[in-house]
């Protein structure tokens, strides 16, 4: 697997289990009831795919610079969709406002359509790829044990489809290529993680975890 130095976001294609029986029975127990739960949310939104497979399996490691780049890449895209001038984006010393930009927002909120909502739509820290085509990212809310006098708030997970992002991610590269951006822009890198990752999955049938 490569050495991927320091890096704010790192992907596993492999196995959604972190623990196997051997080594923490209580700990894959109940990793594997959360699994099975999760496929049952997810058969009931027409997506089937099973997830206990190859427990313990990792097959790709890979990981994206800066969580800046990934939301510059989803930015990007946005804009060469909508046709807009990109060039602003692209300056060293360009940074995201505290607002999220509202086009991206208008996204978020299903306000805009866009041909990238796997890669636009999905966590940006968190979540999976799942080796499934389905057109769009699937949220599931999460409700943790804990005491009952103490407030705990719920988490969502989002699961996109590496078969998706693969595609989204092929026009998206043409897109980039004609816009002229350098090959060591941060975002060709980010791309190009994303994509070996997406193939790594597709080509094995593994999802892709993202922390």
């Amino acid at each position: 697997m490569p050495d991927n130095g320091m890096t704010e976001l790192d992907l596993l294609v492999g196995s959604m289990f972190t623990a196997l029986p051997d080594e923490d029975r209580e700990r894959y127990e109940a990793e594997r009831a959360w699994l099975i739960d999760v496929q049952r949310l997810l058969a009931e939104e027409g997506v089937e795919v099973d997830l206990l497979a190859n427990p313990g399996a990792e097959i790709w490691e890979g990981g994206i610079e800066r969580y800046h780049d990934l939301f510059l890449l989803r930015l990007i895209a946005a804009y060469l969709e909508q046709g807009r001038d990109i060039q602003p984006l692209l300056a060293p010393d360009f940074e995201f406002d505290e607002e999220p930009d509202p086009l991206l927002a208008a996204i978020w909120e299903d306000e805009q359509s866009t041909r990238f909502p796997h890669l636009i739509k999905h966590q940006g820290e968190g979540g999976y790829y799942l080796p499934v085509d389905f057109p769009e990212p699937i949220w599931i809310e999460e409700e943790p044990e804990g005491d009952e006098d103490e407030p705990i708030e719920e988490t969502v997970v989002s699961f996109g489809s590496s078969p998706a992002l693969q595609r989204e991610l092929t026009d998206l590269e043409a897109m980039i290529d004609q816009a002229g951006i350098k090959p060591g822009h941060p975002v060709r890198r980010c791309l190009s993680v994303l994509r070996e990752a997406a193939d790594v999955s597709v080509a094995n049938g593994l999802p892709i975890i993202v922390w």
